[in-house]
């Protein structure tokens, strides 16, 4: 097998990984209310179904892409797949809600090694100045997993009972380790394997730290007690400090300064917390927002959601393809101008808007969002030591999940000071469309800051690199 064979069959087995590990959490979602049945669950009781792997995953990120420079990469996200698939096959046969959620955690382990090792692949095999397609494909395999999650499992449903969603997985998982295994084994590990190394009493700190602020956000979501609410996010807050004071105590710590001192890394990790807080509040929104102004049914809704998500999937690739001609920061602020322009004309629709005109809107979010993903990690990567490629991919990878939290609380929070009380999205919502523009003003005011952020000068040679 020639060079150019072995690089492609790494790259459609990462793609394969990121697109199977985001399809999960739509496939499941609509499997919720099956589950809750043959359970007997409680709506409250069924939602961790999904919160238990979004915290598995978000919180082992990190750690993922840190062992990803310590051990073979190759290997662990084999690890990953297998652990992903064998756990979704059990997690078919769960007798009850409990068992289910444990194999939603090992699942959720699985993914974080999956989504943590799948960019420094990439990166191992194309050189800078050649990753940015690549980078694209990975970012349209992410989008495309959320994309066709959903309709995938309503087909299921249509046919078989939930425990036929879980069956889809093991499926996928099968020929990817057959089809990567033979390229991926061969990978070694950046440098010789050592916990100090590692920094287990770091990755636990991060681990607890990133648990208590999405479970504070969730709770602020969810309108909780004032008390308890100001409670936890102190407890968050001394999370995060006791989380420094480990770092600054550590040889290799997982925060290590080399990140911090750059530039790049710094604006671009910002950039993925903003994007993502602006366009994934929206799109929460956008159901209820469909539903009730526009009295859309569910299919006619989950098809003009389908827009966004279909104009993201589709100019991921070529966001990469442009930014090795253009340049990463070039193509970075041309999206991040679509993006607040898309919702700044959303938050300005009436009842009289037709649907055209919604598609119209959706599509120009999604295509901002679409470029901005891969020039934006290409950005963060660039002129990095190997040896910092998994920690910089899989730290992107978190802010990903903790700006699509933090958008929705955002979003939520001024939809509900759209109006004199509050509300509740479960118990008829917004009566006009005013405070659905509230909440869309809300996001644009978001894009905006990841606009300018990325609008400051930066050093003449980072300009100059990256236009290479």
């Amino acid at each position: 097998m020639n060079e150019t064979s072995g690089r492609r069959y790494v790259l459609a087995t990462a793609c394969l990984g990121a697109f199977m590990a985001t399809m999960d959490t739509s496939l499941v979602n609509v499997a919720l209310p099956h589950i809750a049945a043959a359970f007997g669950s409680s709506i409250s009781q069924i939602s961790w179904v999904v919160l238990t792997y979004l915290l598995t995953n978000a919180s082992l990120l990190i750690s993922s892409g840190r062992m990803s420079d310590l051990l073979p990469p190759g290997r662990l996200f084999i690890l990953g797949v297998v652990i992903f698939g064998s756990a979704s096959l059990l997690g078919s046969m769960s007798p009850n809600l409990g068992w289910l959620l444990a194999w939603r955690v090992c699942q959720g382990v699985g993914a974080a090694l999956m989504l943590g090792v799948s960019p420094k692949l990439i990166t191992l095999v194309y050189p800078e100045g050649e990753r940015g397609l690549p980078l694209g494909l990975l970012s349209m395999s992410f989008a495309s997993g959320i994309t066709f999650g959903a309709p995938l499992g309503g087909f299921v449903l249509s046919y078989l009972s939930w425990p036929a969603v879980f069956l889809v997985n093991p499926v996928i998982a099968i020929p990817v380790v057959v089809a990567g295994s033979r390229q991926l084994l061969h990978f070694k590990a950046e440098k010789p394997w050592n916990w100090q190394s590692l920094d287990l009493w770091g990755g636990l700190s991060l681990t607890g730290t990133l648990v208590l602020l999405i479970l504070t956000l969730t709770w602020i979501r969810e309108g909780g007690n004032t008390t308890l609410t100001l409670a936890a996010l102190v407890s968050t807050g001394g999370a995060f400090a006791l989380l420094l004071w480990v770092e600054s105590r550590q040889p290799a710590p997982l925060l290590h300064k080399e990140l911090l001192r750059r530039r790049g890394f710094i604006i671009g990790s910002l950039g993925v917390l903003l994007a993502f807080a602006a366009v994934m509040g929206a799109f929460f929104l956008l159901p209820f927002f469909l539903g009730q102004i526009y009295a859309f049914t569910p299919f006619g809704t989950g098809l003009m959601m389908a827009v966004l998500s279909l104009s993201n999937a589709v100019i991921s690739p070529l966001g990469g393809f442009a930014a090795d001609r253009l340049g990463n920061v070039r193509v970075v602020r041309l999206s991040t101008i679509l993006v607040f322009l898309g919702l700044i004309a959303l938050a300005q629709t009436s009842p009289e808007t037709s649907t055209w005109g919604l598609a119209g809107l959706f599509a120009l979010i999604g295509l901002g969002f679409g470029l901005f993903q891969a020039p934006n990690l290409n950005e963060i990567l660039r002129g990095l030591p190997p040896a910092f490629l998994g920690l910089a991919a899989s730290t992107n990878s978190v802010l990903k999940n903790l700006g699509a939290l933090l958008g929705v609380v955002v979003t939520v929070m001024a939809l509900s000071f759209g109006q004199s009380r509050h509300i509740s999205l479960k118990s008829g919502g917004c009566p006009d469309i005013s405070c659905f523009h509230w909440a869309f003003y809300a996001a644009a005011v978001i894009a905006g800051l990841n606009l300018l952020l990325n609008l400051f000068p930066r050093p003449r040679q980072e300009l100059d690199s990256s236009a290479q």
